[in-house]
């Protein structure tokens, strides 16, 4: 584990092996959305789990420009590796991972990009679809909601968005999720950063990052993703080293909803 600053986020170290696997959570998420991949990758990596600033444990540390920031800062957390690393992202997370490995092909040895956005444009869900859920949020923020039934509101949410099937959602899950958003303060800087994090993707070629992204990739969604359309699938050009998945059954964030299907694609493609 590492210290927290605004340059060194909170990193988990786990696992073992000659290689090193970076996962990178999406928006609003953290590190934990990876537990129930993290054993299988540990048998096989070293496996660091990073918060990335503005959220998780790392909360609070974050300034803009956001994604080229995170770049440096996984440039810097690297750099400190014995060679280049794998980097497995989803959604803000997958995006960070394309920008990374544009940026530094040289400390990357692929990308696996997990229900990324912007392949086809900033998601509708996200300007629009989603405003009802923000709106009710800014409500609470601003009325005398308890601080628990706004906890319970975020977590309901993220269920709502992550997953196939939202009623089903792990109880350890959403809370190791809401913990990060128990009070109105908290939640009020979740709306502020996400803000710039749809800014800064809409400002991104991604569609072309991806046409040129010289490190091999796997880019794969869950076929009911609310927020990413699986659909988005069929820009990219597949290639040996461009591998395109769709997940049956399953939501926005794979490696909570579907772990089995998620590892069975990931795993053969980084042991290929």
């Amino acid at each position: 584990m590492f210290p927290v600053s605004p340059e060194v986020p909170h990193v988990l170290t786990s696992g073992s092996g000659d290689r090193t696997v970076v996962l990178l959570h999406g928006y609003s998420d953290h590190g934990g959305t990876w537990q129930k991949v993290v054993p299988t990758l540990g048998e096989r990596f070293r496996v660091l789990v990073v918060d990335l600033p503005g959220f998780g444990l790392s909360a609070g540390s974050w300034s803009e420009p956001l994604i080229d920031g995170y770049v440096d800062i996984l440039a810097a957390l690297v750099d400190d590796e014995t060679g280049p690393v794998s980097v497995i992202g989803n959604s803000l997370g997958a995006v960070t991972a394309l920008a990374f490995a544009s940026a530094r092909p040289d400390l990357v040895t692929d990308v696996v990009l997990a229900d990324m956005p912007g392949v086809t444009g900033i998601p509708r869900s996200w300007t629009r679809g989603a405003r009802f859920g923000v709106d009710r949020v800014t409500r609470a923020l601003t009325g005398p909601v308890p601080d628990r039934y706004l906890q319970q509101m975020i977590g309901t949410l993220y269920a709502g968005a992550a997953l196939r099937h939202p009623r089903r959602a792990d109880a350890r899950v959403l809370a190791d999720y809401t913990q990060h958003y128990a009070t109105k303060a908290q939640v009020a800087d979740l709306l502020a950063i996400g803000r710039v994090v749809i800014r800064e993707i809409a400002e991104l070629p991604v569609a072309t990052m991806v046409d040129e992204l010289t490190v091999p990739a796997l880019l794969l969604w869950g076929a009911n993703d609310l927020l990413t359309p699986a659909r988005a699938a069929h820009r990219i050009t597949r290639s040996v080293d461009r591998r395109v998945a769709i997940i049956p059954s399953c939501g926005h964030c794979p490696q909570l909803d579907c772990p089995s299907e998620f590892l069975a694609e990931v795993i053969p493609f980084l042991e290929r």
